[in-house]
Order: C-alpha cells, then sequence, then structure tokens
C-alpha cells in the first residue's frame, strides 16, 4: 500500500497551555486526492492545518500529544520554511497576498521558499495559464485584484513552490456563487495535472464535498462523522447540519444553527 501525503494520529493540541482546540484527532489525506475537512467555527478545523504547517507556536499553540506524518516522517517541532522545502504549502485564509508587491513579484516572493530560489519561467507560465486574469495583471499591485483574483494569487504562490501537499483554508471565503465555482474547478485541476494532494477546510460544504473524495466532520477538536464525500452529502445528519438540508416536513436549517442544534445521539463520543 502507498504511504500516505498525510496522517494525523490521536493528536491533541493546546494554546497557551490552557485552551484545548485538538482533541486526539485522527485523518488520513490518500496521496494525489482532495480531503475536505468540515464543521462549525471553532470546531478545530483551522488549527489542524496550523499544526500541519508548523504555524501553531507563532500563536502560543503546540502539538500537546499524538503525531502527524507527512508523507511516512513525523513532521513534528519542523520550522516552517521548513516544511514549504519538504512540499507542503499552507494557503492560509484572507489570501495574504503582499497588497503593495505586483502579481509577479508576490510570485517571486514564493519562489525564496525553495532550496536554491529563483525564476522558473516554466513554474510562473504555468500558474497564468491556469489563471490568465493573472497573466493580464501581472505588473498591477496585488492590493487592486479582486477577491477572486487575489485567491488565484494565493493559489499561484503555492504552484511556483511545488507543494506535494497544499493546506486550503476557506477558499471560498467572500466570494460570489459564480467566482466560487470557478475557483474549485482550478483546484480540481490542478489536483488532476499535479497529482498534489490536498487538505481543504472550508465552510461552503456542499461545494467542498462535491469536488473532494473524502471527508471528515469536526465537532470540539475531534471527527465526529467521516466517509466518502458523495456519503456525507447524502447522509441525512449532516444534510440537516452542515448543508442547510431540512428533513422532509420540517424546517429547513443553515450553518448558523449548527451550534444551536442538539447533537444526534450516533455523534456522541
Amino acid at each position: 500500500m502507498s504511504v500516505p501525503a498525510l496522517q494525523f494520529n490521536n493528536v491533541e493540541a493546546v494554546y497557551d497551555n490552557a485552551i484545548q482546540a485538538l482533541r486526539g484527532l485522527s485523518l488520513v489525506v490518500p496521496e494525489k486526492s482532495i480531503v475536505a475537512l468540515l464543521g462549525s467555527n471553532g470546531a478545530g478545523k483551522t488549527t489542524a492545518l496550523k499544526a500541519v504547517s508548523g504555524f501553531l507556536p507563532l500563536e502560543n499553540g503546540k502539538l500537546a500529544a499524538g503525531s502527524i506524518l507527512f508523507e511516512g516522517v513525523d513532521i513534528a517541532g519542523v520550522a516552517p520554511h521548513q516544511l514549504v522545502r519538504r512540499g507542503i504549502f499552507h494557503v492560509r485564509e484572507g489570501r495574504h497576498v503582499f497588497a503593495e508587491m505586483s502579481v509577479e513579484d508576490n510570485l517571486v516572493a514564493a519562489t525564496y521558499a525553495l532550496k536554491r530560489g529563483g525564476r522558473d519561467q516554466s513554474s510562473f507560465d504555468e500558474v497564468y495559464n491556469y489563471f490568465p486574469s493573472l497573466a493580464r495583471r501581472r505588473k498591477l499591485q496585488a492590493g487592486y485584484l479582486s477577491g477572486g483574483e487575489q485567491q488565484m494569487l494565493a493559489l499561484g504562490r503555492a504552484l511556483v513552490a511545488k507543494p506535494r501537499l497544499i493546506l486550503l483554508d476557506e477558499p471560498s471565503l467572500g466570494l460570489a456563487p459564480l467566482v466560487v465555482n470557478e475557483i474549485f474547478e482550478i483546484i480540481a485541476k490542478i489536483n488532476r495535472d499535479k497529482q498534489v494532494a490536498m487538505l481543504l477546510v472550508e465552510q461552503n460544504a456542499v461545494v467542498a464535498l462535491r469536488y473532494a473524495s473524502y471527508g471528515y466532520v469536526m465537532e470540539n477538536g475531534r471527527v465526529v462523522i467521516d466517509g466518502a464525500a458523495a456519503d456525507l452529502a447524502s447522509d441525512p445528519v449532516v444534510q440537516e447540519f452542515y448543508l442547510g438540508i431540512a428533513p422532509e416536513g420540517s424546517e429547513k436549517k443553515s450553518f448558523r444553527d449548527v451550534k444551536n442544534y442538539r447533537r444526534s445521539k450516533a455523534w456522541m463520543a
């Protein structure tokens, strides 16, 4: 059997030695796959990504137990820049482009994450092929791009770093539905073309499960349900509390209702 791209084994994480954000989290991202990590705000999804990319210590967080394996190797304690050089790239929530730098200079900046650094024109051409609007705006300051174009640029920076695992945190945040579909179509194409594994954190569960092959739903720092994406999308519990699809004859719920629902007994530890 092939080694997974990423594996969490009973991971616990805390902030300020007091706030427990992950409580025995276990999950697997097979190589070349897209895996969705779903759940309401505060469930621990972003913390899980930061645990992989090495960002936890930057926010007074730490791994308290368990292990995180990238391609079979424990990466606990490895510095963020070293993790990027190993092939892990974290596309953070909110894009975080360098607003006063041009589109092209944003891409150049990402090349410094590589061991040798320096510009690889073929990587830049590849980004512009995936995102033609960036090619037309390559000399424009990134701060003048639309939200969708800034998300494209964030993905482009990941590509020039030549990743084998991309961590995507809320790529649909603040984007119009048509733009969301465009972004996710390109994410799926990158996954197919580059054979790069992806762990996707996304509030838009409908879209996430449409493009992922497998999904995990988190509550209070742990997985409460997981399965093939198609199975989760048709699961009545997931439909009601995460997809906003109420059972026939009952009142429809939305994401805002998740924190107030009475938990299904099947989800209780």
